[in-house]
């Protein structure tokens, strides 16, 4: 059992694909079937099942892999602790699903200290689901996954300053006949605000979808329906002042939560930098 045979059947496993596996170590792509196929032989077992032009990681595979990721993890943790000539080159994937502005403010900042690392930054999935940072919100999707909390912001309605219930206190029920603007439908926003509503017996009436964050404000500041965002007052760019003003709403008390979330065995390099920046400079 050799090290590069352990290398290429992790990164097999983790690509479910020989041929990205040997692209990765500039080799044929026998070279790499045929050094996992003696691993299977010296282990005694299959690690993967083949159909066609396809290889899936079965369950002994599976635990295998487990093992490697902890192994790995310590050994490439070890060379970068002893190696005064170890440099990381990967370019680190980012999928951000959630508070777009404030990740890419930090990664701007990130980027500032740390111009030698390469990444890739995507808002939505594009294909390559080998991502090595995925922000977004709790979910059990990512529960073989390391997270921690990156940003959690207090959520407020709010409205035209020019509207006279600014000036009252309000329950969610006093505005169940009011319009309202969100976000677009398959928006985190939007399914805040609409659960929110539910929970206290009604739909929100929605006057208008805005994905844009100018143009959602431009519509909540002339009138156009009660928004939902963070606490703050948005002037606009011509010369009239035009602001929005949050709602004193007793029993809306929403917070929207990201998490970032990475894998243990990729938690060393360049990876490592970026995780360990954002525990430090998130919320």
């Amino acid at each position: 059992m050799e090290m590069l045979q352990l290398r290429y059947f992790f990164l097999s496993a983790k690509n479910q694909n020989f041929s990205t596996t040997a692209k990765m170590f500039d080799v044929p792509t026998t070279a790499v079937s045929s050094s996992v196929r003696r691993l299977e032989e010296e282990l005694g077992c299959k690690l993967f099942d083949r159909t066609h032009n396809r290889i899936i990681l079965n369950a002994k595979g599976q635990r295998f892999q487990q093992a490697l990721c902890t192994v790995f993890a310590e050994l490439d943790k070890a060379v970068e602790d002893i190696s005064t000539e170890y440099t990381d080159k990967r370019e680190i994937k980012v999928l951000v699903r959630g508070m777009r502005r404030e990740v890419t403010n930090l990664l701007s900042k990130f980027n500032v200290s740390h111009s030698d690392v390469a990444f890739k930054i995507a808002f939505s999935e594009d294909g390559d689901s080998d991502y090595d940072i995925i922000i977004d919100e709790d979910k059990e999707i990512y529960s073989n996954y390391r997270k921690f909390e990156l940003y959690s912001l207090r959520l407020f309605l709010k409205c035209s300053s020019n509207d006279p219930i600014c000036q009252k206190q309000l329950s969610m029920r006093d505005l169940c006949d009011r319009a309202f603007v969100s976000m677009g439908q398959e928006s985190n926003m939007h399914r805040i605000l609409t659960n929110a509503c539910i929970r206290k017996g009604f739909h929100p009436k929605i006057a208008a979808f805005c994905n844009d964050i100018e143009c959602y404000d431009k519509l909540v500041a002339m009138g156009m329906g009660i928004g939902i965002g963070r606490e703050s007052i948005f002037p606009n760019t011509g010369n009239d002042r035009i602001e929005i003003s949050n709602l004193n709403v007793l029993d809306f008390n929403e917070h929207y939560t990201v998490y970032v979330y990475y894998r243990e065995s990729d938690y060393f390099g360049n990876v490592k930098k970026l995780i360990d920046f954002m525990k430090t400079n998130g919320s």
